[in-house]
């Protein structure tokens, strides 16, 4: 009787099953036997490759077994072989990422986007606004105001905006 056993990793961010080792797999075998078809069809042994890269050949078996490798080996294998990556990534590749971003994280990209419009295209800048004034204007909630003043003062050091100081206000304006 044979009992398979599954190693799966539970995912930091959203109590998920994944199967993190096996994520790259097939991908990592499929350059693996691109590189050993471009290999074989230059009539190269792997040791003729270890030889011009100054790998080990037990390196390069790995590499066209799919194993792990770093990026450095497989532009100096490319290199040998005369092979452009871009061909090696030939075929598209599902780019879904392995986690999700946290919804804080989003919620700050979003928050940054519509930042990043109103400073860089609209007028809403040509006069001075208070923090409470952009946050209005984004329909965001009021208690992020020291975060807004965070990000406002980043477009400050950027050379985007600037800012007049009433007293404790700060009022941001386009810069000139």
């Amino acid at each position: 009787m044979f009992i398979k056993l599954y190693l799966y990793k539970i995912c930091a961010n959203n109590d998920s099953i994944c199967d993190v080792r096996h994520i790259n797999r097939d991908i990592l075998i499929g350059i693996g036997a691109k590189l050993r078809a471009r290999r074989e069809a230059l009539s190269f042994s792997q040791n003729d490759i270890a030889n011009m890269t100054g790998l080990t050949v037990n390196t390069v078996s790995a590499l066209e077994k799919g194993k792990g490798s770093t990026l450095n080996n497989f532009l100096l294998i490319c290199r040998a072989l005369k092979i452009q990556p871009k061909e090696v990534f030939a075929n598209d590749i599902d780019l879904t990422p392995l986690y999700t971003l946290p919804p804080s994280t989003k919620h700050r990209i979003d928050i940054t986007k519509k930042l990043d419009e109103l400073v860089n295209n609209s007028d809403f800048f040509q006069t001075p606004k208070r923090v409470a004034q952009v946050i209005e204007k984004l329909e965001s909630d009021k208690s992020e105001s020291n975060k807004f003043s965070v990000y406002l003062t980043a477009y400050c050091k950027e050379g985007e905006l600037e800012y007049i100081k009433e007293g404790n206000i700060k009022r941001y304006v386009k810069k000139k």
